[in-house]
Parts: C-alpha cells; structure tokens; sequence
C-alpha cells in the first residue's frame, strides 16, 4: 500500500469502527429498552448482538484487532459464553488477502519473489490468521509452510488498538484509566508479535528445550529464507483442537494428549 492512500485507509477503517461503536450502542438502547416497557430481554441476546457487531468490525480491521478479538474469545472471566463463542471465530474464520498481494508482500520481504526461492509455491492461502496467512511451497524436496505477515499490520498496531480501546472500557464495565494499562501491555506484545524474528529465535529455543518431551513435535524451522516479515517452517499436518474433538479421540488419546500439554507448558 503505497504512503498517499494509507491516510485514506485510515479514515475509512475509523468510520468502520464508528459504525461497529453505533451498533453496539443501538444494542444496548434496544435491551434497557425492551426493560423499560416490562418486555423481556435476556442478557445472552445482548451479548451476543455485541459479539457478533464487534467481531464484524474487528474482522474489517484485521491485524491487531482480530488478535484482540482471539483474546476476548479466550475471556471466560468478563464476558459470557455467547460472546466469547462468537469471538471464537476469529481464530479461523478470517480472509485472506489476494494472491498478488500475498507475492509482493513475500517479495518486499524477502527480496526475492516465490518463484526465485521454491521449486513450487501456492499464491492462495491455505489457511488465514489475524496476523498473516500461510502457503504452502516446496523448499529443497520438501513440503514447508510459509507464513506471510499482511502489509501494514506493524504499523498499525497502535491506532487499530486506539479504536478497539474507543468501546472497551462499555465491554468491560470499567473506565477508560483503568484499560489504559491492559492495552499498553497488548501494544508491547504484538509488537513483538508482528517480527517474525522474534517468533523464530523464540520457537527454535522453544525447540531445543522440548525436544525430549513425549507427544510434543516442532516443525524445522528455515532461518535462510525467514525475514522479519515471513518465516518459513517444515510442514506438519493437523487438526484444529476443535476439529480433533470432533472426531470423537478414545479417552486414551485425550489423556495422553492432554499430558503432553501439560508436560509442555509445565516445563
């Protein structure tokens, strides 16, 4: 995106989000009022209507915004189950950006285009997140996954948090002075978040400390083709959690299954 169109991106992504802050403030006029008139309106309506405008407004935005949606989905303490279902989604039901775009952003990063560094390389995404999507290549006779940041989502960070921030103290039924320092933290962390090289010293020591850890495997990691905006990895097939337990495990599996998380996040 070039610097002449981002201010213009800018306003449009506010006026999203006003709108997300007007349908939400409508949500909450239709609940006091149907209270008002003795009608009945339960709050798992309500907070679901919220979810779902929000999560509307957060899926626009993509970037920090969705990954604030991916830790209200995970919330179970401030909001209720309705809500935290519909946030749930932005764990993957996200969109991907075009094929294209995805190339050029590989290339800008790299300095390479896809087909100068694999034998093959997907320009669809197989799979979409809130901070980039992945692709799957093949790399020296083998199968990766190549993860590809969105364009501006590092630069962003600080003004999308500003509107998440502009309806969060209503979300959580506090002030504006007291999410102040929830937020600063979240900066902190997605700033980190979004350089690729971080997540890639950290998961190759991730690695080495938990090699020996049974039920627990690491993909390899590829630090010569991996920048601050794509890292590249060995491909490994799975399942979503949620698509796992769909699939009925015998309790053996769901307890050897659930040790070896245990295991991982103790050590």
């Amino acid at each position: 995106m070039s610097q002449d169109k981002l201010p213009t991106f800018k306003i449009e992504c506010a006026f999203r989000f006003f709108k997300t802050g007007v349908k939400v403030g409508a949500n909450y006029l239709k609940y006091y009022g149907k209270k008002a008139i003795g009608r009945e309106s339960d709050q798992a309506t309500l907070d679901e209507a919220n979810a779902t405008d929000i999560f509307e407004g957060f899926a626009e935005l993509c970037g920090s915004a969705l990954k604030v949606a991916q830790m209200l989905s995970m919330d179970t303490i401030n909001f209720s189950e309705s809500f935290t279902k519909v946030m749930s989604r932005a764990q993957y039901s996200v969109s991907p950006m075009s094929a294209p775009l995805a190339v050029q952003a590989f290339t800008k990063s790299v300095g390479k285009n896809p087909e100068q560094v694999f034998t093959r390389f997907d320009p669809n995404a197989h799979k979409a997140a809130s901070m980039g999507q992945v692709h799957v290549a093949e790399y020296q006779g083998r199968k990766i996954a190549v993860k590809i940041q969105y364009p501006g989502v590092a630069d962003s960070i600080k003004s999308d948090l500003n509107m998440v921030k502009s309806i969060a103290p209503r979300l959580l039924n506090t002030s504006a002075r007291e999410v102040e320092p929830y937020f600063e933290e979240i900066q902190s962390r997605l700033l980190e978040e979004a350089d690729y090289r971080i997540e890639l010293q950290n998961s190759l020591e991730f690695s080495r400390q938990c090699a020996n850890i049974p039920g627990i495997v690491f993909p390899e990691y590829l630090p010569e083709i991996s920048s601050q905006r794509v890292i590249c990895m060995e491909w490994l097939d799975g399942l979503h959690l949620k698509e796992f337990l769909a699939t009925n495990p015998s309790r053996e599996i769901l307890q050897k299954t659930a040790q070896s998380l245990w295991d991982f996040y103790e050590y």
